[in-house]
């Protein structure tokens, strides 16, 4: 059974609905109140959801990782500077470190990056940012809409119009993202560079055979998995968190009946009441799915499969790379400090 913090496998949970206890984690994170959300044991990064007391007060020298946090209520301040939800602080790893500090406490992630491949201070150095103040960048390059993003993780490069390139830096991104109401991609794709993690803040996300997300839902995709078509009822606030660079255009497939399932779940999500998360398969739209003729035989040809074009079967040809090299080069990256 896959558990809901594996990096390698898809994973479909709410962050809201996990236990908190008193981490077993690194650094100035030990012994606070939270839950692990995901980690990848190869490069020992995690992503944890944490609760800090009124008064907390912590320094780290920041030697081990980097260790990013985004305030999801109260206030966090790094060396006094204050921050409230909606706010993203980051100490990069040998940036000099800091203190952490809460004066009515704080509900947040924290990503804690382990020899996060990065640029050179001062490219890479202690930030906070209020994501009210940022402007919203298309995240489709040539687009002036359907979904825009802030840049947290910085600095977050996006490839220009008609260009093969990449999003984010040489670690990977963290964004604040929009996805505008009615919004329908109707192709599945995948990411043949990177593990992505999506958290829904606010609004709905519903992803065609993964499930109806609300806030707290997260999905996780691993590095060649295929995933999508999706469509948003009323615009949702999520955010997106990856190991690598995402390479850009996303190679898409035809999936289908996609359209005749997003319209089905906007005719029928109701706006009375919050979204809930729901796994696909208590979903009533996957069994629609799974009557289709046309889906069943899709999904049995090579086409269909659910993991990329790097597999090495007979169904599928292989290519360099593959599932898990982002997460093999990650765990053999090492920072050394100039006294090293």
């Amino acid at each position: 059974m896959t558990q809901h913090w594996q990096r390698d496998e898809p994973t479909f949970y709410n962050f809201l609905a996990l236990e908190r206890n008193a981490l077993d984690a690194p650094d100035i994170l030990a012994g606070l109140s939270g839950a692990l959300m995901s980690t990848d044991p190869k490069s020992d990064a995690f992503t944890y959801v944490l609760n800090l007391p009124a008064g907390f007060k912590g320094r780290t020298d920041a030697n081990l990782a980097s260790l990013e946090f985004f305030v999801l209520s109260g206030d966090l301040a790094l060396n006094g500077e204050q921050a409230g939800a909606g706010c993203y602080l980051h100490l990069p790893q040998l940036g000099g470190g800091g203190e952490i500090s809460s004066r009515a406490g704080a509900t947040a992630i924290a990503f804690w990056n382990p020899n996060l491949p990065s640029y050179a201070y001062p490219v890479t150095r202690n930030r906070v940012i209020k994501t009210w103040e940022k402007p919203w960048t298309p995240s489709i390059p040539g687009t002036c809409g359907g979904v825009m993003h802030k840049s947290l993780r910085l600095p977050d490069p996006v490839p220009h119009p008609n260009d093969e390139g990449f999003d984010g830096g040489p670690g990977g991104y963290i964004r604040f993202q929009y996805i505008e109401p009615n919004m329908i991609a109707r192709d599945e794709h995948v990411h043949h560079e990177c593990w992505e993690e999506i958290i829904v803040l606010q609004g709905d996300v519903f992803l065609i055979n993964e499930g109806q997300m609300g806030i707290g839902s997260v999905v996780g995709h691993p590095q060649e998995w295929y995933h999508a078509p999706f469509v948003s009822r009323s615009g949702a606030l999520i955010m997106v968190h990856t190991d690598g660079p995402m390479g850009f255009p996303w190679p898409p497939r035809e999936y289908p009946e996609a359209d005749k399932l997003c319209a089905c779940y906007l005719e029928t999500a109701t706006f009375e009441t919050p979204t809930e998360h729901i796994p696909w398969d208590e979903h009533p739209i996957a069994a629609m799915q799974e009557a289709s003729s046309e889906y069943q035989a899709w999904r049995k040809s090579p086409e269909g499969q659910k993991w990329g074009g790097y597999e090495d079967t007979t169904e599928v040809p292989a290519l360099p790379g593959g599932r898990g090299t982002q997460s093999e080069y990650r765990a053999s990256w090492r920072r050394q400090s100039q006294s090293d």
